[in-house]
Protein backbone atom coordinates (compact mmCIF):
# COMPACT_ATOMS: atom_id res chain seq x y z
CA UNK A 1 0.00 0.00 0.00
CA UNK A 2 1.31 3.42 -1.04
CA UNK A 3 1.74 5.95 1.73
CA UNK A 4 1.45 9.67 1.12
CA UNK A 5 2.66 12.69 3.02
CA UNK A 6 1.16 16.15 2.78
CA UNK A 7 2.45 19.63 3.42
CA UNK A 8 0.00 22.36 4.34
CA UNK A 9 1.88 25.64 4.87
CA UNK A 10 4.87 23.70 6.21
CA UNK A 11 2.84 21.42 8.51
CA UNK A 12 3.47 17.79 7.53
CA UNK A 13 0.72 15.16 7.72
CA UNK A 14 1.01 11.44 6.99
CA UNK A 15 1.69 8.81 6.21
CA UNK A 16 -1.81 8.22 4.82
CA UNK A 17 -3.13 5.51 2.53
CA UNK A 18 -4.99 6.41 -0.67
CA UNK A 19 -8.49 6.41 0.87
CA UNK A 20 -7.40 8.53 3.85
CA UNK A 21 -5.41 10.77 1.50
CA UNK A 22 -8.53 11.47 -0.59
CA UNK A 23 -10.47 12.36 2.59
CA UNK A 24 -7.62 14.64 3.73
CA UNK A 25 -7.45 16.34 0.31
CA UNK A 26 -11.22 16.90 0.27
CA UNK A 27 -10.86 19.21 3.26
CA UNK A 28 -7.44 20.58 2.22
CA UNK A 29 -7.45 20.96 -1.60
CA UNK A 30 -4.45 23.32 -1.75
CA UNK A 31 -1.87 21.06 -0.09
CA UNK A 32 1.25 19.49 -1.56
CA UNK A 33 1.78 15.74 -1.72
CA UNK A 34 4.91 13.65 -1.50
CA UNK A 35 5.67 9.98 -1.91
CA UNK A 36 9.16 8.44 -1.62
CA UNK A 37 9.18 7.94 -5.41
CA UNK A 38 8.94 11.75 -5.88
CA UNK A 39 11.92 14.07 -5.92
CA UNK A 40 9.93 16.99 -4.51
CA UNK A 41 6.56 18.11 -3.18
CA UNK A 42 3.83 18.24 -5.85
CA UNK A 43 0.47 20.05 -5.72
CA UNK A 44 -2.23 17.44 -5.12
CA UNK A 45 -4.02 18.63 -8.25
CA UNK A 46 -1.07 17.23 -10.26
CA UNK A 47 -1.26 13.70 -8.81
CA UNK A 48 -3.52 11.50 -10.93
CA UNK A 49 -4.07 8.90 -8.19
CA UNK A 50 -6.13 11.26 -6.04
CA UNK A 51 -9.87 11.71 -6.48
CA UNK A 52 -9.79 15.46 -6.71
CA UNK A 53 -11.87 17.73 -8.83
CA UNK A 54 -10.04 20.88 -9.66
CA UNK A 55 -12.41 23.65 -10.49
CA UNK A 56 -10.99 26.30 -12.78
CA UNK A 57 -10.34 29.64 -11.17
CA UNK A 58 -12.77 32.45 -11.89
CA UNK A 59 -11.89 34.48 -14.95
CA UNK A 60 -9.76 37.52 -14.21
CA UNK A 61 -11.37 40.90 -14.05
CA UNK A 62 -11.37 42.82 -17.30
CA UNK A 63 -8.41 45.11 -17.68
CA UNK A 64 -9.55 48.70 -17.20
CA UNK A 65 -9.49 50.74 -20.41
CA UNK A 66 -7.57 53.51 -18.66
CA UNK A 67 -4.76 51.05 -17.85
CA UNK A 68 -4.71 49.76 -21.44
CA UNK A 69 -4.55 53.32 -22.75
CA UNK A 70 -1.73 54.18 -20.36
CA UNK A 71 0.36 51.22 -21.49
CA UNK A 72 -0.49 51.84 -25.15
CA UNK A 73 0.63 55.46 -24.80
CA UNK A 74 3.84 54.30 -23.10
CA UNK A 75 4.40 51.80 -25.92
CA UNK A 76 3.97 54.54 -28.56
CA UNK A 77 6.35 56.77 -26.61
CA UNK A 78 8.96 54.00 -26.42
CA UNK A 79 8.56 53.18 -30.13
CA UNK A 80 9.05 56.85 -30.95
CA UNK A 81 12.18 56.97 -28.79
CA UNK A 82 13.47 53.81 -30.47
CA UNK A 83 12.86 55.43 -33.86
CA UNK A 84 14.89 58.47 -32.82
CA UNK A 85 17.65 56.25 -31.47
CA UNK A 86 17.69 54.24 -34.70
CA UNK A 87 17.96 57.44 -36.76
CA UNK A 88 20.76 58.71 -34.51
CA UNK A 89 22.64 55.42 -34.81
CA UNK A 90 22.35 55.52 -38.61
CA UNK A 91 23.68 59.09 -38.63
CA UNK A 92 26.55 58.13 -36.32
CA UNK A 93 27.36 55.11 -38.49
CA UNK A 94 27.41 57.29 -41.61
CA UNK A 95 29.60 59.87 -39.85
CA UNK A 96 31.99 57.16 -38.67
CA UNK A 97 32.29 55.91 -42.26
CA UNK A 98 33.02 59.46 -43.44
CA UNK A 99 35.63 59.91 -40.68
CA UNK A 100 37.27 56.61 -41.63
CA UNK A 101 37.38 57.57 -45.30
CA UNK A 102 38.71 61.08 -44.50
CA UNK A 103 41.29 59.66 -42.10
CA UNK A 104 42.60 57.32 -44.81
CA UNK A 105 42.86 60.22 -47.27
CA UNK A 106 44.68 62.38 -44.70
CA UNK A 107 47.15 59.58 -44.00
CA UNK A 108 47.98 59.29 -47.70
CA UNK A 109 48.26 63.08 -48.06
CA UNK A 110 50.46 63.33 -44.96
CA UNK A 111 52.73 60.56 -46.22
CA UNK A 112 53.07 62.29 -49.61
CA UNK A 113 53.81 65.64 -47.95
CA UNK A 114 56.42 64.05 -45.66
CA UNK A 115 58.13 62.52 -48.67
CA UNK A 116 58.14 65.92 -50.45
CA UNK A 117 59.49 67.68 -47.34
CA UNK A 118 62.24 65.05 -46.97
CA UNK A 119 63.14 65.41 -50.67
CA UNK A 120 63.24 69.20 -50.31
CA UNK A 121 65.41 68.96 -47.19
CA UNK A 122 67.80 66.60 -48.98
CA UNK A 123 68.01 69.06 -51.87
CA UNK A 124 68.61 72.01 -49.51
CA UNK A 125 71.30 70.03 -47.63
CA UNK A 126 72.96 69.07 -50.91
CA UNK A 127 72.91 72.71 -52.08
CA UNK A 128 74.28 73.84 -48.70
CA UNK A 129 77.07 71.28 -48.88
CA UNK A 130 77.88 72.40 -52.44
CA UNK A 131 77.93 76.07 -51.35
CA UNK A 132 80.22 75.27 -48.42
CA UNK A 133 82.55 73.42 -50.75
CA UNK A 134 82.54 76.34 -53.17
CA UNK A 135 83.13 78.84 -50.36
CA UNK A 136 85.96 76.81 -48.91
CA UNK A 137 87.65 76.87 -52.31
CA UNK A 138 87.23 80.67 -52.57
CA UNK A 139 88.86 81.44 -49.29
Amino acid sequence: MKEWYFSNNGEISGPLGLADSNKFIASNPDVYAWHPSYAQWVPVSHVEEFDITVSPPPPPAEIPQQLIERFTAKERELNSALGRIDTTLKTINSSMSDIGRDSSRYKVTTKELNEKVEATLRSVNEQYAALQKTLSGVS
